[in-house]
């Protein structure tokens, strides 16, 4: 068979209840992998926390984390980070209203504003006992942030029921340009250094492999899947994906919780798995 890509973002796409990747889904996986398949996960999730996810498969699965700003290439692990302007402008919007929280992360850190709000240090610390390496500190003001600018990759800024407080946030960060805009959901302005994206990973990874957008397979649910939507002839959008994601994807599959990536492989690739098998 030739080779192909195949690359899933994981909340509300690969797994249920935003860490479980069920039998069925891993047994699909493994068995393209022996058909020289190349599985990546692509999250906006710092790298340590979507290692927690591909391990659930296996140890040949790889990861595009924090959005595109961190990709494994074999051996190699890639990174593009913030930067100062970039830091110092999201520091300062998060700043603006008690609403407003920023998180900041490396590959195995996360610094905040304020306390973690509780459904984030839910969904950390299920992943943390399912053996995620993650360690977390306050940032007190702008100069330590500032020192940290050698280390910080990517950064989320929420505000739950602050809408208008999250909106002029966003279009001050707009406005100054020194980074990349996306969201993972209503709630969130998810901050990407400047000029990359899922997208740019994918297509840093295609030219490595030689593989092209007419052999690889993206799936997606939210805004921050569009860009790489559109570099896979084989773009899906799950059945509980935004609707501006659906309109840009190729297919539509069934649910998340539904094991709507693997029925789609299992369906393109004319899987046979037995249900004795599922249940490893």
């Amino acid at each position: 068979m030739e080779p192909y890509l195949i690359f899933s973002d994981i909340d509300g796409t690969l797994v249920v209840d935003h860490q479980i990747v069920t039998p069925f889904t891993k047994q699909v996986i493994r068995t393209l992998q022996q058909r020289d398949v190349i599985f990546y996960i692509a999250t906006g999730r710092l790298y340590n926390l979507g290692k927690v996810i591909a391990r659930q498969i296996n140890d040949e699965v790889r990861i595009v984390a924090s959005n595109g700003a961190v990709f494994e290439d074999q051996n190699q692990l890639r990174k593009k980070r913030l930067g100062k302007a970039a830091l110092k402008a999201a520091y300062e919007a998060s700043q603006a209203d008690p609403g407003l929280s920023a998180h900041f992360f490396t590959t195995d850190a996360v610094y905040y504003t304020q306390e973690i709000p509780r459904f984030v240090a839910r969904d950390a610390g299920n992943l943390t006992s399912m053996g995620a390496e993650i360690t977390h500190d306050a940032v007190t003001d702008l100069d330590m942030l500032m020192n940290m600018s050698d280390q910080i990759i990517n950064g989320i800024i929420i505000g739950r029921g602050v809408p208008t407080a999250l909106a002029d946030a966003r279009q001050r960060l707009i406005d100054q340009d020194v980074m990349s805009i996306s969201s993972s959901g209503p709630d969130n302005i998810e901050l990407i250094p400047k000029n990359i994206d899922k997208a740019t990973a994918i297509r840093q990874i295609q030219t490595l492999h030689d593989i092209d957008a007419d052999h690889t397979f993206v799936f997606g649910d939210g805004q921050n899947d569009l860009g790489m939507l559109q570099e896979a002839k084989y773009s899906v959008a799950m059945g509980n994906a935004l609707p501006e994601v659906k309109a840009v994807a190729n297919y539509v599959t069934e649910t998340n919780n539904n094991d709507g990536v693997a029925r789609f492989l299992q369906q393109q690739f004319n899987l046979e798995i037995p249900n004795t098998e599922v249940g490893l």
